[in-house]
């Protein structure tokens, strides 16, 4: 073990050497460790760089090389004259003994900018691999260096990869190797820079200018609020602490404790918080109902409301949260729609195999002018095929699109033209009209070109109303009973959706369910304003938007 300890010190030192230090040795034949010797006691500090290395020792500090730190917990490792820099380091027990330490975890506030480096998970530990990096709440390793921290200047490059780096900005620059092994164990040698005329006061409680003087930034009975790691990063390093101690052979180690914040109290009920702040409980839950299935989000809008009275953090998270799971809801002056009944009760249509494929006879199969999907479902015992057909004319940009696109269906229309697609429901045998007590007709992507080229309408007067999400991008509209949806977002082929029975928020965003009852057949007129060549419709006999994300 001194060995160890005494060779980091002499390497750090022979990286600052000098050209006449390097020359001595050469000449006189000594020892590293006599120029690391020379230099602790010929030096009085490099002006502003402090370097901490192995199972603690100092190998330069601010004002003169103090003793090597060993003591365990949370200590300001540097903090410059003005306050804007400022390092905190974590000590636990090194090499199974209650009186060595090593640093296993550093935190930063650099201009306001919070920079935490944490010790790995026991269980996940590697020889020397990528180090755990969050900055201001974003997340990385040290094996995506080199990187700046967003909004500012502040650079993180590779130094020694992977287990390496610096973190560098006018007038601070920090040194990190955290040295891993699957022994296991994990410490950090590290080095601190300000600028000579940002150096603390000689007598300040840190350990880069008293050392082994400084006094904890808290411990287990006392303020944590100036800890520059949160609760959780306490909780991750003295998890990793407590394994290494728990593999010791000294039962002194093994009961050391780890200190850290107590756990935050619970937060207290939504109601209680109103009553408090003078909020009314009345207007937080009419502000969160749309929440209301959701426990935890519903607390959270009537607790985020509750805190200030204020009507913009509730609807925040109110949209955010209908963004990201988006609910189903009827278009205005829709005759008989409840979302719910539609998902549950309307006929699916599972398998669109096409059997004939020349809608309005343009091809590109001969004969009936329709597309056919044979076998397309098992109605009261009788297998159905839907057949499209077209009232008036039908100009496509590109016969071979029409037809299905894996669950799709899928009608290719020229832009600047419209059609009138009646879907049938036929008994496969005899052809006969099979009436359906409730289906669903759904339409999905419907998105256009840059500058509204292509716009997309889809529209009908034969649905009992239309059903969109709360994050809908269509614009939607009933005119005399007539419904239709049209398109207000450019697309790409990127965000398409791949099947009717997964779509994510965006996709169901531009999607749109027409439900039907007692009927055999019904129709959609597909309309496009002037563009660039044609654009896919893709449909399915799926009520996928009445049933909301979760079940899409």
């Amino acid at each position: 073990m001194f060995r160890f300890c005494t060779a980091a010190i002499a390497v750090g030192h022979y990286a600052f050497a000098s050209a006449t230090d390097i020359e001595d040795v050469e000449n006189a034949g000594i020892s590293l460790l006599q120029v690391a010797a020379k230099k602790h006691n010929q030096t009085a500090g490099r002006g502003g760089y402090c370097a901490m290395w192995g199972d603690t020792h100092t190998v330069e500090s601010f004002y003169g090389n103090t003793p090597d730190p060993q003591q365990q917990g949370l200590y300001t490792l540097g903090q410059s004259a003005d306050g804007r820099f400022n390092s905190q380091m974590y000590q636990c027990s090194a090499w199974h003994s209650t009186t060595i330490g090593w640093i296993n975890a550093l935190a930063y506030d650099v201009d306001g900018v919070n920079i935490v480096i944490l010790p790995p998970i026991m269980s996940q530990i590697s020889n020397n691999g990528p180090v755990y990096i969050r900055a201001n709440d974003i997340e990385t390793t040290s094996a995506s260096l080199p990187w700046t921290v967003p909004g500012t200047d502040i650079e993180i490059r590779a130094h020694k990869p992977p287990y390496g780096f610096i973190i560098k900005t006018t007038g601070f620059e920090a040194r990190i190797e955290m040295m891993t092994s699957v022994h296991p164990y994990c410490y950090v040698d590290t080095g601190i820079r300000f600028d000579a005329n940002n150096m603390p006061p000689a007598d300040a409680n840190q350990i880069c200018t008293v050392g082994p003087g400084a006094t904890p930034v808290a411990d287990d009975n006392a303020d944590w609020s100036a800890s520059l790691f949160s609760n959780e990063d306490h909780d991750r390093i003295c998890d990793y602490c407590n394994a290494y101690n728990a593999r010791s052979g000294n039962a002194a180690v093994r009961g050391q404790g780890c200190p850290k914040p107590p756990p935050k109290p619970p937060v207290p009920p939504a109601k209680t918080e109103c009553e408090d702040n003078g909020c009314s409980w009345t207007h937080a839950q009419e502000l969160c109902n749309s929440l209301e299935a959701n426990d935890v989000l519903y607390n959270d809008c009537l607790f985020d409301f509750c805190v200030e009275c204020d009507d913009d953090s509730a609807n925040h998270l109110v949209e955010e949260e209908e963004d990201i799971h988006p609910n189903p809801v009827c278009a205005q002056g829709s005759t008989d729609c409840v979302p719910g009944l539609i998902c549950n009760g309307a006929v699916k249509m599972n398998t669109l195999t096409v059997s004939q494929n020349n809608l309005g006879g343009v091809g590109p199969d001969d004969g009936a002018e329709e597309i056919r999907y044979v076998n397309a479902a098992v109605i009261d015992g009788q297998t159905v095929d839907l057949v499209l057909t077209t009232d008036g004319d039908f100009i496509t940009n590109k016969p071979s699109a029409n037809g299905n696109a894996g669950a799709f269906g899928k009608v290719n229309v020229k832009c600047g033209t419209e059609v009138t697609v009646k879907f049938s429901v036929v008994n496969s045998e005899t052809g006969a009209p099979v009436t359906l007590d409730s289906v669903a007709l759904t339409w999905y992507d419907m998105d256009e070109g840059k500058k509204g080229k292509g716009r997309a309408t889809v529209s009908t007067c034969t649905a009992s109303g239309a059903v969109s999400s709360t994050n809908t991008e269509l614009v939607l509209a009933n005119d005399g009973g007539c419904h239709s949806a049209t398109s207000s977002v450019a697309g790409t082929g990127k965000d398409n959706p791949k099947s009717p029975h997964n779509l994510d928020s965006l996709q169901i965003a531009r999607a749109v369910t027409f439900p039907y009852q007692g009927v055999s057949e019904f129709t959609s007129t597909l309309s496009l304003a002037k563009g660039h060549k044609g654009r896919n419709f893709l449909f399915a006999i799926e009520p996928t938007v009445a049933c909301g994300p979760e079940t899409a």
